[in-house]
């Protein structure tokens, strides 16, 4: 008897963000936002500021999370999952990705600005 796992929760969120990913066009990103290892077995977009307190399912509230992490955290406020240099070594791994729609530079600096909103606290970095 052959026991499956089960597939994790996706609530039906899609973007280039985690499909890019999944294709493998972000050899460089390996990390979640965690910290946690990627793989395609694991990796879904995490919002900043949850879907179910106003977040948007838009680039700059997106992070590739492990599916784990992602429901550990749920709905609950950022700041008290938020490891910053976890965070910095993230979005260290975006720098100078381009691709069609997707501007990693660009990326990171909105990741940033979302941070700053919801936590009201700058994040180290030259991004």
């Amino acid at each position: 008897m052959r026991i499956e796992k089960p597939s994790p929760v996706t609530f039906g969120y899609k973007h280039p963000l985690k499909t890019y990913w999944i294709k493998g066009k972000m050899p460089t990103v390996r990390k979640g936002f965690y910290g946690d290892i990627l793989s395609k077995d694991n990796v879904t977009l995490e919002h900043l500021l949850p879907h179910s307190k106003g977040g948007k399912t838009k680039l700059d509230n997106l992070v590739l999370a492990s599916d784990h992490n992602n429901f550990k955290r749920s709905n609950l406020p950022l700041i008290d999952f938020i490891d910053y240099d976890a965070v910095e070594e993230y979005l260290a791994q975006f720098t100078n990705i381009r691709l069609k729609d997707f501007n990693g530079n660009e990326y990171i600096k909105a990741i940033r600005k979302t941070i700053r909103e919801i936590i009201g606290r700058e994040i180290n970095g030259k991004n």
